[in-house]
């Protein structure tokens, strides 16, 4: 009687820990309500045009106001993409409100916020090209989708997408999966899917199984002329060219990249001209049609210059240049230049060393995964033995049958956890010859340097004249400002000097506020110099009250407005 009370107490505390795990693991994810709420606002603001960041802090100011973390969350995320449209590269407003969501989304410990605020920091990396910083929060977070069931997830297709497209930038085969999955969740024809399928295509053109290639990118074709996405079709045609090219059939790879560029150009996709620019003018080079492939190198090199993150395409079209130059020393010590300025940066962001790197932490990061994985499945047998010997001890017969089919289980994990060790070894030797790569690439790279030393020397006489002359530029206007009253005579001069050392920052304030007045531009272009009322004072010829009313009229007239400028004068103080 004892003995089966006591089994008894098991079986219920074995059921009420089962029970109170489920309860607790369904507190940390979202309803489907919730998840559909989240998801329509994120989608909504899925904007990547530039904006003034005063409209978007109004619109989502519900978010902010709301006493819901979670909307406060989405608030920060959704308002760092919002500064990254405006600025338009890294930037420390668009960094400090990722970071801010992604901290805020831990202490919720809401994995699918998590997993979602993470991704969205993570697509700003992989825009902006910092491969080696995006690496380890990718893998963090793919790790982390494994926790969670994908109807659970906040937008599960464009998470695996994403996934696919870091994979095969670093070249893991694992993109395809992620790819072919992320299909699975596509709900109907849209530029997304197209762009997935247009992307599988590409995995199997890098396998070189052009056949499976050329039947996703028709597909991937069908459906952006079914959805009117014109850009997403001129890149297939792009794509299809170069499956042409590798079969032997030149012309029509030439025609199609023709047809691509024309239609990129039509719809004004500058990126896709460019890549497709690059590949027609590499075709022309093997067709050795030089004066072709010069002109359209130079429009490609014009657009690759517009962008820091594509600077390695316009390594590419300064590669390809250097290969049309016929002795024509002076423009080839210019080009090498540039090549060296390029290849340095793109060590560190997107270049092969980054990329073999990355490929490096993914191998990696694949080898623990499993390893931890054995040692779960061992531990787990482990108790699974333990509590089958405490169920079944009121049987002699079947306890000793379930024990030793349990040992001969163990057993066979056992040899497979050694077999595992083995490989282990194995693949630390191939991590080391992969860091010895790296090393012997960084060292070809500082080898340049001695390469080009004497074009060097050419250039000092001219860098010491150019660091001259714009010392004389910047004591402009000093002069300007400390030598008497601004008439209009002067103003007029000090605003074409001001215009022509901070072009940037005038630009900026001319395209965001049209609405400006000269006197406003004399005291906002004052504060950007950083003088105090009693100096703008003394140079205007008017009194310390005078200036701070116009400051004041200044406020008034731009509202809302008026804190962006302040954010733009200080951004590019």
């Amino acid at each position: 009687m004892t003995f089966f009370t006591k089994k008894n107490r098991l079986f219920f505390v074995l059921c009420a820990f089962v029970f109170f795990t489920k309860l607790q693991s369904q507190k940390l994810y979202p309803t489907s309500a919730d998840l559909t709420d989240i998801e329509s606002i994120i989608v909504k603001e899925n904007n990547p045009k530039k904006e003034d960041t005063s409209v978007v802090k109004k619109r989502l100011a519900f978010l902010s106001r709301s006493s819901d973390k979670k909307n406060n969350i989405l608030y920060h995320a959704l308002l760092a993409n919002a500064y990254s449209a405006f600025f338009d590269r890294i930037n420390p407003k668009s960094e400090h409100y990722y970071l801010e969501s992604i901290q805020e989304a831990k202490k919720s410990k809401d994995l699918s916020l998590i997993i979602w605020t993470q991704l969205n920091y993570s697509k700003y990396l992989y825009f902006y090209c910092q491969i080696d910083k995006l690496i380890p929060i990718v893998l963090k977070t793919m790790e982390e989708t494994n926790q969670i069931d994908a109807s659970e997830m906040i937008l599960p297709a464009e998470t695996f997408q994403f996934f696919g497209w870091i994979m095969f930038t670093v070249e893991d085969e694992s993109a395809l999966i992620f790819l072919k999955k992320s299909m699975q969740y596509m709900k109907k024809p849209s530029s997304e899917s197209a762009s997935v399928l247009n992307a599988i295509g590409n995995c199997y053109f890098k396998k070189k199984d052009f056949t499976n290639a050329m039947h996703y990118f028709d597909k991937s074709k069908a459906m952006a002329l079914k959805i009117g996405d014109s850009i997403r079709y001129a890149k297939i045609l792009g794509d299809k060219a170069l499956i042409y090219e590798k079969k032997g059939d030149i012309n029509t790879a030439v025609n199609l990249l023709k047809q691509d560029v024309r239609h990129s150009q039509k719809f004004k996709s500058e990126k896709n001209e460019m890549y497709a620019s690059i590949l027609l003018a590499k075709i022309q080079l093997k067709l050795n049609n030089k004066n072709e492939a010069e002109k359209i190198l130079e429009r490609a090199g014009e657009i690759a210059s517009t962008k820091s993150y594509y600077r390695s395409s316009l390594k590419e079209v300064i590669e390809l240049k250097l290969m049309l130059l016929n002795g024509n020393i002076q423009k080839e010590l210019i080009l090498r230049r540039q090549l060296k300025q390029l290849d340095e940066y793109l060590l560190k962001t997107n270049g092969n060393t980054v990329l073999r790197r990355s490929n490096w932490l993914i191998q990696k990061n694949k080898y623990e995964n499993e390893t931890k994985q054995i040692r779960s499945q061992l531990e787990q047998g482990e108790r699974i033995r333990n509590i089958s010997i405490l169920i079944l001890i009121s049987t002699i017969l079947s306890s000793a049958i379930a024990y030793s089919f349990l040992v001969k289980r163990l057993d066979t994990k056992r040899v497979k956890v050694e077999e595992y060790e083995s490989d282990r070894l194995i693949f630390e030797e191939k991590l080391k010859d992969a860091s010895s790569n790296i090393d012997s690439y960084a060292e070809n790279l500082q080898n340049k340097d001695k390469q080009i030393l004497s074009l060097e020397d050419e250039l000092e006489g001219i860098k010491s004249f150019a660091a001259k002359q714009s010392e004389e530029d910047k004591s402009k206007l000093r002069e300007m400002l400390s030598s008497h009253l601004m008439t209009d005579e002067n103003w007029s001069a000090f605003k074409q000097e001001f215009i022509k050392q901070h072009s940037y920052f005038y630009n900026t304030i001319m395209e965001n506020f049209p609405e400006l007045k000269e006197s406003n531009l004399k005291i906002i272009m004052l504060e950007k110099l950083n003088l105090n009322y009693y100096e703008m004072s003394n140079l205007l010829g008017v009194t310390v009250d005078a200036v701070k009313k116009s400051k004041q009229r200044l406020k008034k007239k731009l509202g809302d407005k008026y804190d962006l400028l302040f954010e733009i004068i200080d951004y590019n103080s």
